[in-house]
Formats: C-alpha cells, structure tokens, sequence
C-alpha cells in the first residue's frame, strides 16, 4: 500500500476553501459547489498527489490502498465525538475536514450516498454509539467488525471507500486483505464465483444482517482473470445444505486472515481503498463515551455515477434503495 505524506502548505489550502462555508449536511447546490472546489484546489496545490489517487483508481497500486498523513484537524473547532451523528450535522462551522476528504475522494471519482445509510449523508460522522456495541456495523464497537466489502448485496455497491480521521484511538486498527493475494484452489474459486451465497442487509442499512433474510448472489465476480470481492462475512453464509460453498467461503475467511494488513489511522489520516479488490475489517475496543473516541467521516465513491441514475429521483447523490423501499 502506497503511504504519501501530504505538505502543510498543501494541507492549509483547505481551511481557506471551506472557510465561510455552512450548511453542508442540509444544501445539495453548496455540497457541489464545495466538491468542484475542493478537487479544483487539490489538483493546483498537489498534482502528485492527485496523479497517485488516479493511478489507485485505475488499479494500477499494489494490494488496492493508498493512506495519506498530515492533513489539519482542529480539535477544538470539531468538539467532542458525537454520539448523535444528527447533532454534530447540525453545528454552524467551516467543513474543513469535509472538503479535504472531498477534494481525494472527487480525484477518485464521483461521491455517492444511500439513502438508507445516515440519513442519506454524502459526508458520514462515524462514532462508536451506545446500543449498538455488539453490532456489526460501523458503529459498533466491542465486536470485531469482520471481513466485508461495502453493500455487498447491491447492485449498486461502491467502487472505492474514503476514511478520514478525524480523531483517532491507538487501541483500534483498520485491516485491509487485498484479494487478489488470497490464495484459493481452482475449485474454490469456481464455487466462490457461482450464486451460492446469502447476503445479508446489514443493520446499517436497514436489514436484520442475517443471511437468510437477504439475496443470493456470487462472492466472486471479474472476467479475464481479474477476482473482485463482494460479500459481507458478517452477513453471508452459503446456501442452505450447500456444504461445499460453505467450506469455500470459511477457507477464503482464513485467507483474508492470513493477508490482512493492519492500519492504526491518526487524527489527519485519509485512507482510500478499493472496495472491489480489497476487504476490510476493525478490531474490536472498548468506546469511552466521553468526547474523545475514535472518530471517522466516510464517503462512498463510484466510478460511474450513471450506473445508478435511476434510482436518485430526489436528490442528485442519493441512491434510493429498491430492496429496502427507503
């Protein structure tokens, strides 16, 4: 994985691009303007930065993940870590940190949301929550959130992820198993190619995260020998009394164990992986609820935003969810 670290005076370009600037979470036309800016200004400050996110796109960096340090974040201005995402969207403040992980995720590709995940919230405020410790979702925390790739049961599923620190916990590590290292046999492989799998809805998203209740589908997919992933070990299970799929998917669980590689994000990080080549997962940890957990702004990223136009009828980044009716 690519590591860079970013120049302050490239870093400082984004406190006077989202200065003045309010009303993020709540104006479509603002969100746009502030995505063209932030991209525009990267691409002037930092053009090696940008060719090193358009070679990641292209597939073209080893094991599908490039992690930048020193980007600014003022703790003072951000305040404590919410519990309530809601509640921190609401506050008056300059986005700085919104247009720096705007302006790496634009040089990807094009932001997107679901609407049945945070509201529909391009920019996503992602704290340990109280209630959901023991759930499988980016908002758990003393459960091991295991080896998954985003939205494995839709079609519409992002190409890549973006991860910016805004604080950070030394006790927490990010895992990444690029797949294409996972070793498998030929038949299972093939097994793991075919529909055979149940993939749950995961709670995030509205689901109940069991397999049973979701969709069939591959775990494996790519023509020309490219293997991209799509499944969500925390949701997926073979076909009932299929037991040669289930012994194909728990011999891939042991391969992204033997692969993972572990990331421990810093306040000011920004991490952008591939969500087709790469699984991802977080350690387990014990929340704090004081003010002061880990603290993560997610977006969600396509290659092709067209793929997905007939589904935001209400809003021009907003995925409306078939299977969930959201």
């Amino acid at each position: 994985m690519i590591e860079r670290t970013i120049a302050p005076e490239v870093a400082e370009v984004f406190i006077g691009l989202a200065r003045g600037r309010r009303g993020l979470y709540r104006d479509d036309d603002q969100l746009e303007q502030l995505i063209a800016d932030a991209k525009a200004a990267l691409e002037t400050a930092d053009p090696e930065t940008v060719e090193i996110i358009r070679r990641f796109a292209r597939a073209e960096v080893p094991d599908g993940g490039v992690l930048f340090h020193g980007l600014l974040v003022d703790q003072e201005q951000m305040g404590e870590s919410p519990r309530n995402a809601a509640d921190f969207e609401e506050k008056d403040r300059d986005p700085v940190t919104e247009a720096a992980l705007l302006a790496f995720a634009a040089a990807a590709g094009e932001v997107f949301a679901f609407a049945r995940q945070h509201r529909g919230q391009i920019v996503q405020n992602v704290t340990p929550v109280p209630g959901h410790e023991y759930d499988a979702v980016g908002t758990g925390s003393r459960s091991l959130l295991d080896w998954h790739s985003e939205d494995a049961f839709d079609d519409a599923h992002p190409q890549f992820v973006g991860l910016f620190c805004v604080r950070g916990d030394e006790r927490v590590q990010t895992a990444l198993a690029p797949v294409d290292r996972i070793a498998l046999s030929d038949e299972d492989e093939a097994v793991l190619r075919q529909p055979r799998f149940m993939h749950g809805i995961d709670k995030a998203s509205g689901g109940t995260g069991r397999p049973e209740d979701g969709v069939q589908g591959a775990a494996l997919y790519g023509d020309d020998g490219k293997r991209f992933v799509r499944i969500d070990t925390d949701c997926a299970a073979a076909v009932a009394g299929d037991e040669e799929a289930a012994a194909a998917l728990q011999r891939f669980h042991d391969g992204a164990d033997a692969e993972g590689v572990y990331v421990t994000l810093g306040a000011g990080d920004i991490l952008l992986f591939d969500n087709r080549r790469v699984m991802h997962a977080r350690t387990p940890f014990e929340p704090r609820y004081d003010g002061t957990d880990r603290w993560l702004q997610r977006v969600i990223i396509t290659d092709d935003l067209g793929r997905s136009e007939g589904r935001r009828s209400v809003r021009p980044r907003v995925v409306e969810n078939e299977l969930l009716n959201a």
